[in-house]
């Protein structure tokens, strides 16, 4: 029975594991997956040692804090594996987590791959020189990547990025909100405050506070107000979410929190209000114009701020290299900012259409069957 160990350390990285491990169990018969993930993975089949969110952090001191406790995690997780002797280990993301147990897993002679590639063009550019160590082959989601670990002599190999497989080229409207059972000529916004629970904290409030001003400034237009949507990853930030809203429900009542659904969720929008990572590109592939925003502890900021080596932090501005869409960050993240530019978006067109025609290109040169090729890279170490 082929035994893989896989380990993804967020919600992103939870979807793509769950994707990968679905494929694998259609061309493989029987496959024990252990390691790290979230439901997603879980309902394909993992046995998880602990829930992802135990390793998720938000920013470089939210990962100081909990050092200890991810040491001692890591340390597990390596003893865990080496006792399991699996075939492979794929370590999806979370590259701080994922390399140290990827180098004494080889040392050990189990082969190693890491799927999504650590940001080495946009800061650390240093670590691409150790990565050869850690790994057996390397995917990468994006295609500006492979060439950058060649010259470190990395094995490498473009698989697209699996939500661009995912998500369809033209997506349908209509179709999300019959699911959502929304209103099919209402202004719809998505607000994406983030999956972590240290990024919900950082930016809710703020979202909330930007609805209230979106829908002042529509009626002062005297237009319809918009209606928002919150798609939620768990239940406990269910909970956290509904409490915070229940605080503002004297100022705005048409806020709606969605267990679930968020392709639906960004699917049925107008327009997206998205917190910096993967959720600005999913927000790209459906094709739909947004607001970037991105808020953390000023030292965090700071130290981040100087180690970039590029002027922006979204992804689809890193992807079509310019500042396609609009980046609030830090201390230029407030309500009033934000909402001022959702509602000259929302009525500009002639920039959606631009925004569509760009996003399009982009899923276009994204999409590969991802899973079928990393298939490929890994079925002769499986037993």
């Amino acid at each position: 029975m082929p035994k893989i160990a896989i380990l993804a350390g967020e919600a992103s990285g939870d979807l793509i594991g769950s994707n990968l491990m679905s494929y694998l169990n259609s061309k493989i018969k029987n496959i024990e997956f252990i390691g790290v993930g979230g439901p997603e993975m879980s309902k394909n089949g993992l046995i998880s040692y602990f829930d992802y969110r135990e390793i998720s952090v938000h920013g470089y001191f939210d990962a100081l804090k909990k050092i200890f406790r991810l040491l001692y995690l890591r340390n597990k997780v390596v003893g865990y594996l080496l006792k399991e002797q699996p075939d492979i280990f794929i370590g999806i993301d979370a590259p701080d987590f994922n390399f140290g147990i990827e180098r004494k897993l080889k040392l050990k002679n189990i082969p190693t791959f890491h799927y999504v590639a650590p940001s080495v063009w946009a800061w650390r550019k240093g670590r691409v020189f150790s990565i050869k160590e850690n790994i057996t082959h390397l995917f990468t989601v994006f295609p500006h990547e492979p060439k950058i670990f060649q010259k470190a002599k990395v094995p490498v190999t473009f698989v697209g990025h699996p939500l661009a497989n995912k998500i369809p080229l033209n997506p349908c409207i209509n179709r999300a909100r019959e699911k959502l059972h929304l209103n099919k000529g209402k202004i719809i916004i998505t607000l994406l405050p983030g999956s972590r629970s240290s990024e919900i904290k950082y930016h809710l409030e703020l979202m909330i506070k930007t609805a209230i001003l979106i829908n002042k400034e529509l009626s002062w237009q005297k237009l319809s107000k918009a209606e928002f949507l919150i798609p939620i990853n768990s239940k406990d930030n269910y909970n956290y979410m509904a409490n915070v809203l229940h605080f503002y429900n004297n100022k705005i009542k048409n806020i709606k929190l969605i267990i679930g659904h968020s392709h639906d969720a960004i699917s049925s929008a107008n327009m997206v209000i998205a917190v910096s990572g993967t959720a600005t590109l999913e927000a790209a592939l459906y094709k739909k114009p947004m607001i970037i925003v991105y808020k953390t502890s000023l030292l965090s900021y700071l130290l981040l701020k100087n180690m970039l080596l590029i002027p922006y932090i979204g992804l689809p501005n890193i992807l079509l290299k310019g500042f396609v869409v609009p980046e609030f960050l830090q201390n230029k993240a407030t309500s009033e900012s934000i909402s001022n530019k959702a509602v000259e978006i929302l009525a500009d067109k002639k920039l959606q259409k631009y925004l569509n025609a760009k996003f399009k290109g982009l899923h276009i040169k994204l999409k590969r069957n991802s899973s079928e090729l990393i298939y490929k890279k890994i079925i002769k170490y499986l037993k």
